[in-house]
Parts: C-alpha cells; structure tokens; sequence
C-alpha cells in the first residue's frame, strides 16, 4: 500500500493524473460537444507526458486520439452551423432540446410536419389514441374531460405526450380555440430518430415531465378562477 501511495503521490507523474482526470469529465459530459472537448485535452496531456518519459509508441496513440477528436469537433461545428431552424421550430428546440445538440436536434425536428387548424378543430378525443404528437407553435386550446373544460394549452405545450408515453388512450379532449399551429410527430418515424440517440430520448421525455407539470399548475388556476367566480 506505502509502494502505491509513493507511485502516485510522486510529482513526476502529476501530468498523468491531470490526463485521466479529463478523461473521466470527459464521459460524464451530457453533450458530445464537451465530450470532445475534454477528450482532446486528456489526449494532449497523456501525448505530453509519455513523450518525457521516452514512450514515443504511446505517445502516438494519445496524439492519433487528440487528433480523431480534433476532427470529429470540427464536424460537429460545421453541423451545428446548418442546424438553422424556421421561427417554430427554434421554439421547439428552445423549449424541450435547449441541452441537445444542434446537429442532433435539427434531425428530429425535421421528421415533423408543421400543421394548422381553425378554431373548433377536435385535435385529441378522449378515450382513442392519437397516432401523432403534437407540440403547440402558434394559437391555443382547451383540454376537456367527459366534456368539462379543465385547462388551456398554448405555445409550448404537447398534446397527446401521455399516449405516447404509455400506449394508453388519450384521458381528454383538446380542441383548438383560436386558429393554431403545431408541429406533428409521427410516432415511428420519431421512435427511430430516438433510438439513434439517447440524449434525444432523454431531452424529450424531460421535456414531457416539465409540461405535464406547467399543465397541472394551469389546470389547477383554472378550478381556482372558477370557484371565486361563483
């Protein structure tokens, strides 16, 4: 134990533990962007270190790593450069992949359609099960259960996220109240651009919980208006 203690306690192996040090932030990084970033770092410093130690084999290695994540950053600074989005589609990625890359985002965003109603539109019936999610860009609509209006959707909210998460049959009604617009996934479509990437997975369920909660506090404003009312 006092032999590994000295071995890693020695200052001349300070520059390697610096390199795993970056290594290990590397994998805990949420975007690749950062990941890649680290991984370059960790690669410079391990290449510095093993050429003073004369290790000009593993010096290759690090520099090959350095320079593969070197080129796979800048790939992904040119993607994220393309990845322009129309006015609605920035909502989206404002509001439920704010976390997500760029590159990544703009690939599952582009597998939606942008749909509008007028006012009146049944968007979801309750007791069926929707075939599309939909995420509310312009206008806005109310949700009813067992025809009681229980809430108001607008910009920002899903419709049909709890189907979608359970398979079940949609528990309200939505229908639109003002003329409105909303981006529609088709749910195959979507689960295959989700399996390709588990951030997106993850921004996207996230995104469902936070509204599922602003609808709650909606719902929960609109009982309490109308019982003072009374």
């Amino acid at each position: 134990m006092q032999q590994f203690l000295d071995a890693f306690l020695d200052p001349a192996n300070l520059v390697g533990h610096v390199a795993y040090v970056f290594l290990i932030i590397s994998m805990m990084m949420r975007t690749m962007h950062w990941l890649r970033i680290f991984a370059v770092a960790a690669g410079s410093i391990s290449a510095i270190y093993y050429f003073t130690l004369a290790d000009y084999v593993s010096m290759f290695w690090e520099s090959l790593f350095s320079f593969v994540n070197i080129v796979q950053l800048s790939l992904l600074a040119i993607e994220n450069r393309r990845g322009i989005f129309t006015e609605y589609e920035q909502l989206f990625f404002e509001t439920v992949l704010q976390n997500v890359e760029r590159a990544h985002a703009r690939r599952l965003i582009r597998t939606a359609n942008l749909e509008e109603v007028e006012a009146g539109a049944v968007l979801v019936t309750q007791d069926t099960w929707p075939k599309r999610l939909k995420f509310i860009v312009t206008g806005h609509a109310k949700i009813s259960l067992d025809g009681k209006e229980i809430a108001i959707v607008g910009p920002g909210d899903f419709l049909g996220e709890m189907s979608y998460l359970t398979g079940k049959a949609a528990t309200a009604t939505v229908t639109s109240l003002t003329p409105l617009r909303y981006l529609s996934f088709e749910r195959n479509r979507l689960e295959t651009e989700l399996e390709k990437h588990a951030s997106l997975r993850h921004a996207l369920e996230a995104g469902f919980n936070r509204n599922l909660v602003e609808k709650l506090v909606k719902a929960n404003k609109e009982s309490r208006a109308v019982a003072a009312s009374r």
